[in-house]
């Protein structure tokens, strides 16, 4: 298996979302203002055909209102508030913050296995903005993965995400996604690590204390996603 992480990485939780609301520009130029290695972010079609930065499919969590990202335009989510002031962000805004500075652990979020086309608009956008050495895709849905794969021709890393809540499919919770995307890494939930298959490098999530993150690491961890990356940033400098 090819090795996609050359040194343990650092990876700011939808930013730093500790210290800022989640997924928005101060949350990752937080990360970049400290020198975290890279954000992990979410990706969106919204109504008007862009690629927006949210985790959830609709704004009640965020933003106390009752709509789904799919039925709003780019536009609406402007005027909508999604924590001090701030609104759900374009992908290319955040490739606009971070350039090369950042790496970019971007999940595609896919409740099913229709082809919407995200997936060929998020690898122009990447192409567009000559980030393909920066990124990394990574996704619950297996399918979706294979997709970006065959569009990107696997130029991109994968990496799949599971853990055993009930959210995810029975078949999936243990990672077992892997036999149909083949990706390039793995992104098990901390709870699911340890039984992880040792043929892959792995970046588990979300890991917040840094005893905890210490002992990861040890244990072989190729990286850390975590809602607080300042106060683990001293385990990674090399």
């Amino acid at each position: 298996m090819k090795q996609i992480f050359k040194k343990p990485m650092l990876f700011g939780h939808r930013g730093s979302s500790a210290d800022h609301p989640e997924n928005t520009i101060p949350s990752f130029a937080d990360c970049l203002e400290h020198r975290i290695d890279g954000i992990e972010l979410d990706v969106h079609l919204c109504k008007s055909g862009e690629l927006v930065v949210i985790h959830d499919d609709d704004l009640k969590r965020v933003a106390q209102y009752d709509k789904k990202i799919a039925d709003l335009t780019y536009e609406e989510l402007t005027h909508i508030d999604v924590g001090n002031g701030e609104h759900v962000p374009l992908l290319k805004d955040v490739f606009d913050l971070g350039g090369m500075s950042l790496y970019y652990d971007i999940e595609i979020k896919a409740g099913d296995t229709k082809n919407l086309g995200l997936e060929k608009l998020l690898f122009g956008e990447i192409q567009e903005m000559n980030l393909a050495s920066r990124c990394m895709i990574s996704s619950f849905n297996p399918v979706s993965l294979l997709r970006f794969k065959r569009i990107s021709r696997n130029t991109i890393p994968t990496a799949l995400i599971y853990s055993d809540e009930p959210s995810v499919p029975k078949m999936l919770r243990h990672g077992g996604g892997r036999y149909i995307a083949r990706p390039s890494y793995l992104k098990p939930s901390k709870q699911e690590f340890a039984n992880a298959p040792a043929s892959y490098q792995t970046c588990p999530w979300t890991i917040d204390d840094r005893d905890e993150a210490k002992k990861f690491l040890e244990s072989g961890a190729s990286g850390i996603i975590s809602n607080d990356p300042k106060a683990l940033k001293d385990l990674f400098i090399v």
